[in-house]
């Protein structure tokens, strides 16, 4: 899978007294098999970028190209080949247990055998599936909410998988861990690109990066 973003920019309440630009001229290309970071202090539009290759945010200008073809004609053919797990996971949340927060876009996607995606999903980010299933989301520790979150995502399969800091909350322990969990992504063909303050743990396996 190959997302290209050509001239693309964005501005957020456009035609007011607020109007404020945070992309100008966007040009990129994610593809599988690499690791694209995206880099910048806090507002200079990373979470914004992340949501325009996830076809979340339309840009004000500018095309997005998914295999060549406008993305923006048909977006809803591409929601299962991207997956985007948002920095603080409880704003992606919106089921009252574990196991539908988990299966609720493999069932949306048509993925039979929920349950036996669900005990490999979990098993992946050593969480018990049993412990687990009745739990509410919202009051899991951090570092439980960012396994399930982005649980939630590489349940059902996507060719590119986007992580919007994906470190935060977690201890050293967890870093480590949500860094052997990406390396595996690569290597098993997924694009991934990761927003970070964090590019050092990358130095020696990211393919691309943007400084914004």
């Amino acid at each position: 899978m190959k997302i290209e973003l050509i001239n693309v920019s964005y501005l957020y309440s456009t035609n007011t007294d607020f109007e404020k630009k945070v992309l100008d001229n966007i040009n990129l290309t994610i593809e599988n098999g690499r690791i694209f970071l995206v880099l910048g202090p806090n507002g200079s539009g990373k979470t914004t970028l992340l949501q325009i290759l996830a076809l979340l945010l339309r840009p004000t200008s500018g095309k997005i190209l998914i295999n060549g073809e406008n993305a923006w004609k048909n977006p809803a053919k591409y929601r299962k080949d991207i997956g985007i797990a948002f920095q603080f996971p409880e704003n992606q949340f919106f089921s009252l247990s574990v196991y539908d927060e988990v299966t609720f876009a493999p069932k949306n996607f048509g993925i039979e055998n929920l349950e036996e995606m669900y005990i490999k999903t979990m098993k992946m980010f050593e969480l018990n599936p049993d412990e687990f299933r009745s739990r509410v989301p919202f009051t899991l520790s951090g570092g439980e909410k960012r396994k399930v979150g982005t649980a939630s995502i590489v349940s059902y399969d996507p060719e590119i998988i986007i992580l919007d800091e994906p470190f935060v909350s977690l201890d050293w322990e967890g870093r480590f861990e949500m860094l052997r969990y990406i390396k595996e992504w690569k290597k098993m063909g997924k694009g991934v690109v990761v927003a970070t303050h964090h590019e050092k743990l990358f130095e020696d396996i990211a393919d691309d990066s943007l400084i914004l």
